[in-house]
């Protein structure tokens, strides 16, 4: 018996010995790999082949991520080391944790850090698995909505990572900024825009609003044609354009409102490119067909013009003309003949009467209008009754050569007509077709009827 103990503690002590003895070896071998190195081209040599090497790989501190098992290493089907800790805590060893803020990338909350990132190398600066990263992105991300023809250029660049971040955000999307200061960054000509006095609410607050963020089928990224997308919000507009019988031609054409509005901001109210008569006279310096009619060339009659209109320069054009849209042909705001003959009533010449006096029309008024001969009112002379003149027969609403706006010539059907305006001291003359040589002498007034 006592034989038998002897040999089972002889036993005990040979496999002690050979136990330490293979841990020496072991140990010994893990020196010699260390000095050796990992990346060895015998064993893991493709670990520095790529163009970007983790830190920690081409350092060579293996162990910074991984750890002996306690088995000879290397040897087939088993695994001689293990990692430090779980990812992603052992990512987090070294990088800051990307799961704190209020949007988390869904790898990055389930801890799939190696899903997007080889642990040892990569061609891509961020160590990324797939290269170029939007083909990374398109391993998840289905992206419909950037397969229209207008792209954005960070998309066409596969620059997922310029608007996105690809870790965590406290934005909706993971954008890298709310918008506008994202799209700001970028678009430099806008960053000024919203510094001016007047910014369109829907820029200020969301330029998504009214741009796609990756491609649309309109120029600019736009979410609808110009027009549509105005009147998506402005739709007491669409209203008026829909039900008017004249609409202004800036407003039919492809590039709609923004040919006088800016969507953004602008210095001038109502966001105007530019003010009021400024922008009128951009288009109106040339004569336009609409029709069987023929818009003049308004420019040229305010400049060769000895007294323009002083509405004009004192309410600007809008004072006379909607900009949008009218019942008159002329866009005008009130009522207006729009023939040589009309019913006088005050309420057909509205629109004059916004500045001139009505009571120019009556009979005993002549000391309201410089247009008398002694105590005889000739504007009512001319407009009184139920074939009155139009105004616009001897008066030209924007400008002319001569004073009170006197026009040289009148279209009289298909006769261009000149009335042979002269002034005269205290008084004028006229020699129309219409009627022979005429003076008119203007008189002191006495107590004049009311």
């Amino acid at each position: 018996m006592r034989n038998k103990i002897l040999f089972i503690c002889s036993l005990l002590l040979v496999l002690f010995f050979n136990a330490a003895a293979q841990q020496d070896s072991l140990k010994k071998i893990q020196v010699d790999s260390s000095k050796k190195g990992c990346s060895d081209v015998a064993c893991h040599g493709n670990l520095l082949k790529q163009e970007v090497v983790h830190h920690p790989v081409e350092r060579g501190e293996c162990e910074k991520c991984h750890q002996s098992t306690g088995s000879l290493h290397p040897q087939a089907n088993v695994k001689g080391f293990t990692l430090t800790k779980q990812i992603p805590a052992l990512c987090y060893k070294c990088h800051d944790e990307n799961n704190v803020q209020k949007h988390v990338h869904s790898p990055v909350q389930k801890g799939l850090c190696l899903e997007c990132h080889n642990p040892h190398n990569s061609p891509e600066s961020n160590l990324l698995v797939i290269n170029p990263e939007s083909k990374l992105c398109e391993k998840c991300h289905n992206l419909e909505s950037a397969k229209k023809p207008v792209k954005h250029e960070p998309v066409v660049k596969g620059e997922c990572i310029k608007c996105h971040d690809p870790h965590q955000s406290d934005n909706a999307r993971l954008l890298n900024l709310a918008s506008p200061a994202l799209c700001l960054k970028c678009h430099k000509k806008q960053a000024e825009e919203i510094k001016l006095a007047y910014v369109h609410p829907p820029f200020r607050d969301n330029c998504l609003n009214c741009h796609a963020q990756h491609s649309s089928s309109e120029a600019k990224l736009l979410n609808l044609t110009p027009k549509n997308l105005c009147v998506y919000c402005h739709d007491d507009m669409k209203k008026r354009m829909e039900n008017a019988t004249v609409v202004h031609g800036a407003l039919t054409d492809k590039k709609g409102c923004i040919n006088c509005h800016s969507p953004h901001a602008s210095a001038e109210k109502k966001f105007l490119v530019a003010d009021v008569n400024h922008l009128c006279l951009s288009c109106h310096d040339r004569g336009y067909p609409v029709g069987t009619r023929r818009i003049r060339n308004i420019a040229q009659a305010i400049q060769n013009s000895k007294n323009p209109h002083a509405a004009i320069y004192k309410f600007s054009c809008i004072a006379c003309h909607d900009p949008h849209t009218s019942e008159s042909p002329d866009l005008l705001n009130k009522a207006f003949p729009s023939t040589t003959y009309t019913v006088v009533k005050k309420e057909n010449f509205a629109l004059c009467f916004e500045c001139h006096k009505s009571e120019m029309l009556d009979k005993s008024n002549a000391a309201l209008t410089s247009f008398r001969n002694g105590d005889v009112n000739l504007h009512y002379v001319h407009v009184n009754g139920d074939k009155g003149r139009s105004c616009v027969v001897c008066h030209d609403p924007h400008g002319t050569p001569n004073d009170h706006l006197i026009k040289d010539n009148t279209q009289f059907g298909s006769w261009t007509m000149p009335l042979n305006y002269k002034v005269i001291p205290n008084g004028g003359s006229c020699s129309p077709g219409c009627h022979a040589e005429r003076k008119y002498e203007r008189v002191a007034v006495i107590n004049p009827k009311n």
